[in-house]
């Protein structure tokens, strides 16, 4: 139920193998969604206008592994996060067809997969980025991930984003389901809880990889992202020395961007990271806040290797 990807998926900008996070059993959903009292069926959405990006989804669980010492839940690794181009109905034009009622403060999703709902405030739901998708890389959305409807909210963390998507409820008061306000929470020490939300900014390098023996020239590579704005710029740094950077194009306000840097070393063992920056200054630090779920793990990844 919950897979990484290889890296080998890691070096293209569209992720093969998106990764699977689930709670529960995969379910059977019929095909249409109730959006506050009005039910649409999948043909019904296909045919209304529609709108395609690319987002960059991570599981709020990324790299809890790596956490010291590490705290109960999924062990994730570095590679809880993938990009695809998701084909859907902006959200904000389901609610002119379906316009909550008076006095709404969130909309509930509610998702196939037994008890698994999450809430946004209403003032949020009418970001025209919001989509309910029913396609994934120009293609219907399977199962495995979500299909034949999921909610995708960009630059959130994958949570918010539910899958097997089945209606869409108003509520006058906040939602106190359990993945609300009990799950998803960053709980650090002696310190304030607040939900996980926004993605924290990060730069993950995917070549070389850990223990790799690299021939010649090195080419490192990798994406970098962040919730809260554009990416600026990544600092790679090899053994202790800042290295030139080229990031490459802009795939749009929610997909990660890639970075490379070329260098030379001598033969023998070497160190590398990379950290990003935020349009907003929001930077990688080099360890991230330990807490008891485990959540906004986007410490630097340092990646040791040889030269031959």
């Amino acid at each position: 139920l919950n897979a990484e990807p290889s890296w080998a998926d890691f070096q293209e900008p569209i992720t093969p193998h998106f990764f699977n996070r689930n709670h529960y059993e995969f379910p059977l959903v019929a095909d249409e969604l109730q959006v506050c009292g009005r039910v649409f069926s999948l043909e019904q959405l296909r045919s209304m206008p529609v709108f395609r990006h690319e987002v960059t989804l991570e599981c709020a669980g990324n790299g809890r592994s790596y956490m010291d010492p590490r705290p109960p839940g999924t062990a994730w690794g570095w590679r809880g996060v993938s990009n695809a181009a998701w084909t859907g109905v902006p959200l904000a034009e389901l609610l002119k067809l379906a316009p909550p009622p008076e006095g709404t403060v969130e909309l509930i999703f509610q998702g196939g997969d037994v008890e698994y709902a999450r809430s946004l405030p209403l003032k949020d739901c009418y970001a025209p980025e919001i989509l309910v998708a029913y396609s994934m890389n120009d293609q219907g959305l399977t199962v495995a991930h979500g299909g034949p409807l999921r909610l995708v909210v960009p630059r959130y963390y994958a949570m918010a984003s539910v899958k097997w998507l089945t209606e869409i409820r108003a509520t006058s008061t906040p939602y106190e389901g359990y993945y609300q306000v009990e799950d998803y929470q960053f709980k650090p020490p002696g310190g304030e809880v607040r939900p996980v939300s926004t993605m924290l900014t990060r730069a993950l390098i995917v070549s070389p990889q850990e223990e790799s023996q690299v021939a010649g020239e090195v080419t490192v590579r990798g994406w970098a992202w962040s919730g809260f704005a554009p990416v600026a710029s990544v600092r790679v740094v090899v053994d202790g020395q800042e290295v030139p950077v080229e990031l490459a194009e802009d795939r749009g306000p929610f997909a990660w961007r890639g970075f490379s840097a070329q260098v030379r070393l001598d033969a023998g063992k070497h160190e590398v990271y990379a950290v990003s920056r935020d349009s907003q200054g929001n930077e990688q630090p080099m360890e991230a806040t330990w807490n008891s779920q485990g959540y906004e793990n986007n410490s630097v990844r340092r990646v040791r290797f040889s030269v031959l």
